[in-house]
């Protein structure tokens, strides 16, 4: 088995027990990822997300690096993560679909 085949089955590895966790947690989840499958660049892999427990105008969000094998962590890799989550945007959007168009409430986010 070739490196590139051992990181590929780790990877696939980790996201499967990734989404396995979340099912069970209640927890969604999506995978940044090329058309191909193959991870894209940058430092987040992922994301969780839920509503809150108490509140559900609450989102909680994580922002994920996913590991696999004997990939270890880096310091540098926590402080990219972490200036990620903390340059996350969020805003607002209503979308209203009238049976023909979609309508995006206040603009089209593309």
């Amino acid at each position: 088995i070739t490196p590139f085949e051992k990181a590929r089955i780790a990877e696939a590895q980790s996201k499967a027990a990734l989404k396995t966790y979340c099912e069970g947690h209640g927890w969604h989840f999506a995978f940044f990822e090329g058309k191909t499958g193959a991870p894209r660049t940058g430092i987040i892999d992922a994301i969780v997300f839920r509503l809150g427990k108490k509140d559900s105008d609450i989102l909680d969000l994580r922002v994920i690096q996913l590991k696999g094998g004997n990939a270890g962590i880096s310091a540098r890799e926590i402080g990219r993560l972490k200036k990620a989550a903390e340059n996350a945007t969020v805003d607002w959007l209503i979308v209203e679909y009238d049976g023909e168009t979609l309508q995006f409430l206040p603009d089209d986010p593309a």
